[in-house]
């Protein structure tokens, strides 16, 4: 069944933050290599990127009755029923909340990106904040997508 919704946002500040850590890691990885240490220059490099490939963009997907979302390549990952969903309201939150994974009061918080969020209430209990960069669309396909499996 095709996606009823599906968008990747790019985190440009989680990619900055990653070049000027790459760049630094290059150079200390170079000095372990000229040590003769390559072992340990391949795996500082290899943690390096699997973190970019992990984090650099957050897809949001709602499809066969279920909103999924994942970082990067899929790694860390969640699936939620429609069905669980009791609430949509879009967030501004404070600014330290910046982006990542990451407990907040009643729930949990994940974004690639500091700005807007869309905040879902579920029916036990707790919240889930997803940043996004289009909260209105997010918000009306989970209400669209909910709509249609009551029927």
């Amino acid at each position: 069944m095709p996606s009823q919704y599906k968008h990747t946002q790019y985190g440009t500040a989680t990619l900055m933050v990653f070049l000027i850590t790459g760049i630094l890691i290059a150079v200390v990885a170079l000095q372990v290599i000229a040590e003769g240490r390559l072992l340990s220059a391949v795996f500082m490099l290899g943690l390096y990127l699997l973190g970019l490939l992990m984090f650099y963009a957050l897809t949001i997907e709602i499809a066969e009755a279920r909103l999924k979302f994942w970082f990067g390549i899929g790694i860390v990952r969640k699936t939620i029923a429609l069905s669980e969903i009791q609430s949509t309201s879009e967030v501004k939150n404070p600014w330290y909340y910046f982006w990542g994974v990451k407990s907040i009061p009643g729930g949990w918080f994940y974004a690639v990106a500091p700005g807007a969020a869309v905040e879902i209430k579920l029916k036990g209990g707790g919240i889930l904040q997803l940043g996004t960069n289009e909260p209105k669309s997010l918000i009306q396909a989970i209400e669209t997508a909910t709509q249609q499996i009551r029927v």
